[in-house]
């Protein structure tokens, strides 16, 4: 790792869920990275079943700020959905659409981060209401929404973040 570069670790300890942001948009750079980050994002077997909205224009923020107060005053909502005709089926029939496209998720949030772009994803909403304002295939869940932007000046970390469980209460060593 290059000198002076920060861990994955020191990023995932460092990053938080940002809730207010700047009027700035995203620049187109970074966007650009972080929509590349979630289209590398691994899936089961690759089928790569997420579909991702990006709400920019006056027209689909005012939408989606309609819909939940959830899309905080973010400039830019991704509204992540599941292909479910593309997402890989175990025999039991767990199907892992929601999995693959919350790795996704991840990634673009962890890209966002480095970027300086706050965000934080949130399931506030109707799915049935997100499928009619966005005029969504019937074969496509809605799994999750990540408001993002440049963060305000006085936005500030959740108390609630700072709450780990130990290493004893989440792991089990077998």
């Amino acid at each position: 790792m290059a000198e002076g570069t920060k861990s994955f670790l020191d990023m995932a300890r460092e990053r938080w869920s940002v809730r207010k942001f700047a009027l700035e948009q995203i620049s187109d750079e970074h966007m650009a990275r972080i929509l590349e980050a979630g289209r590398n994002a691994p899936s089961a077997c690759n089928y790569q079943p997420q579909r991702v909205l990006v709400l920019q224009s006056d027209d689909a923020i005012a939408k989606i700020r309609s819909l939940t107060h959830w899309a905080f005053n973010a400039p830019t909502v991704l509204l992540v959905c599941a292909d479910l005709t593309e997402s890989w089926k175990n025999v039991d029939g767990c199907d892992s659409a929601e999995v693959d496209c919350a790795i996704a998720l991840d990634h673009m949030m962890m890209e966002a981060w480095e970027c300086g772009v706050g965000s934080t994803w949130v399931r506030g909403f109707d799915e049935r209401v997100m499928h009619a304002a966005f005029g969504l295939p019937s074969t496509w869940k809605v799994v999750a929404m990540m408001p993002m932007g440049y963060p305000a000046e006085n936005a500030r970390p959740s108390n609630w973040h700072f709450k780990r469980k130990s290493t004893e209460e989440l792991y089990r060593f077998l």
